[in-house]
């Protein structure tokens, strides 16, 4: 990996605002160390992938767009320590596959929350401004 190079790669403004747009389902990621969003979808690949370049990290992830404040996934390690019914319905035959090697991690990006917000109030105030 290049010197300065980001350990995950990260969606671009223009990006964002299109996932914004479409209304793509995000969830927090809280690693301990920092506080990452991506699509819901990628789940498996960032709990494997996080802990695959950080070594074990215990993972808390929220969804984006609740105000209760109390997890839907905590991890020990790679491994689901609690997980919302629903949610694991959706995610553990690919976390499993990807656990076991049986699968790879596909190309995922993250979405840094100070560049969201930002874009999101933006996205406000022009909705405001027509």
């Amino acid at each position: 990996m290049k010197e300065n190079q980001p350990l995950l790669k990260q969606y671009n403004e223009e990006e964002i605002r299109k996932l914004l747009n479409d209304k793509v389902k995000l969830v927090y990621v809280d690693t301990g160390m920092e506080e990452i969003v991506v699509r819901y979808e990628d789940i498996p690949d960032v709990i494997v992938d996080i802990n695959d370049k950080l070594g074990s990290t215990d993972l808390k992830i929220y969804d984006f767009e609740s105000s209760i404040f109390e997890p839907m996934i905590t991890t020990f390690g790679p491994f689901l320590n609690k997980c919302d019914p629903n949610v694991r319905k959706d995610i553990i035959d690919r976390l499993v596959c990807l656990q076991q090697k049986e699968e790879s991690i596909k190309d995922y990006k993250v979405i840094d929350e100070d560049m969201l917000d930002d874009i999101r109030i933006a996205m406000e105030q022009e909705e405001m401004e027509r």
